[in-house]
């Protein structure tokens, strides 16, 4: 690996953080352990206790905790494991649902005046090459 791809690679995670920071600020939707785990559901649609302590780097413990938090909250629902009837899988409430979609909308709604008030075309040209660039890392 050239020193150059090194440099480039590490101004890329740069931005992407601090662009990813003043998102989170500007739409007030800070990262919780809560919102963390809400994520990782909506991704993975049900989840065990342990496989979402396992996805997040944390103890069995402490994301029994934050299940409870959120069980009470009304965010997410305990259902039975279609494979292992003593086993429970956690699963997003339709409130929880509402309020990631609502939130990512508020921080797409605030990126899109970003571009709209930033951007001249040709710029914008460049951040759909630069995203297709991004598409093909992941």
């Amino acid at each position: 690996m050239t020193s150059e791809t090194q440099q480039l690679a590490d101004e890329l995670r740069q931005v992407v953080s601090a662009f990813v920071r003043n998102v989170r600020v500007a739409t007030a939707t800070a990262r919780t352990s809560q919102h963390e785990t809400l994520d990782l559901l909506d991704t993975h649609q049900a989840l065990s206790i342990a496989d979402l302590a396992r996805l997040r780097g944390v103890k069995h413990q402490s994301m029994r905790l934050v299940i409870n938090e959120l069980e009470q909250q009304g965010m997410v629902l305990r259902e039975k494991s279609p494979q292992d009837a003593r086993a429970q899988l956690i699963v997003l409430s339709e409130a929880a649902r509402k309020t990631l979609a609502d939130a990512r909308a508020q921080r797409a709604d605030w990126i899109a005046a970003l571009i709209t008030d930033k951007l001249d075309d040709s710029t914008r040209d460049d951040l759909q090459k630069g995203l297709a660039a991004l598409r093909q890392l992941l």
